[in-house]
């Protein structure tokens, strides 16, 4: 009977020197491309990065509510806490306050009475968030319309806007570049029981209506704030 061959004795030392063996040509490819990398040194030009593009303010309303009316008597002086969010690239900026703002004034303005705030609203950025700040009505400066505007004599609206920059209608030069909030305002006693309670919303139907945002006022004002 012949005895089956036996595997040779050599195999073995072979077949361990071969994960060795690649393991040296790695440490040696490694090797190569460190001494190459050290010669000659790959420079990356650093990166740029644009501004970014500017976006129109978003205001939201802190205090008071807009939802609820705001009795008003000769002398008050009313603050509004707001916050705005927006991209300004650098540019600060501004607001406005309107009473009556869309009821087309008789000297052909969107508004009966209209001021633009000489402060200014810190530039800032979407990513560092809200940023809050104050509006201060007071009427010894800014006096309520008295003649009758809507069925009851004794309603109006306040209405804030921002924007980065306002024409000499007091209206942002870029109707796409503005936001605005608007409180009730209702002007007198409270506790009179001929004071309303509450004020109809804007009729364009039967009240002259007129915005900023109108072609005719961004043709005719002069795009420098008054």
């Amino acid at each position: 009977m012949i005895a089956p061959s036996r595997p040779s004795l050599r195999r073995a030392p072979v077949l361990a020197a071969r994960p060795r063996c690649s393991a040296a040509l790695v440490r040696s490819f490694a090797a190569a491309a460190l001494a190459g990398s050290t010669t000659g040194c790959l420079v990356l030009d650093p990166p740029t990065y644009e501004h970014p593009e500017q976006t129109a303010p978003v205001l939201s309303a802190v205090f008071p509510p807009p939802h609820l009316p705001i009795h008003i008597n000769e002398r008050d002086i009313v603050h509004f806490s707001v916050t705005v969010l927006s991209e300004d690239n650098g540019d600060p900026l501004r607001t406005a306050l309107y009473i009556d703002y869309g009821r087309r004034s008789r000297f052909g303005m969107p508004y009966r009475r209209g001021e633009v705030s000489p402060k200014s609203i810190a530039a800032g950025t979407i990513t560092g968030g809200q940023r809050a700040f104050t509006v201060e009505l007071d009427l010894d400066t800014m006096t309520i319309p008295t003649e009758g505007v809507t069925p009851e004599k004794e309603c109006h609206t306040l209405t804030v806007t921002a924007s980065h920059a306002f024409n000499g209608c007091r209206c942002p030069t870029d109707p796409e570049d503005m936001s605005s909030l608007t409180w009730q305002l209702i002007h007198c006693d409270p506790n009179d029981p001929a004071c309303p309670a509450s004020c109809p919303a804007l009729d364009c139907k039967t009240t002259p209506c007129l915005f900023c945002d109108d072609p005719s006022l961004q043709d005719g004002c002069v795009d420098t704030a008054p």
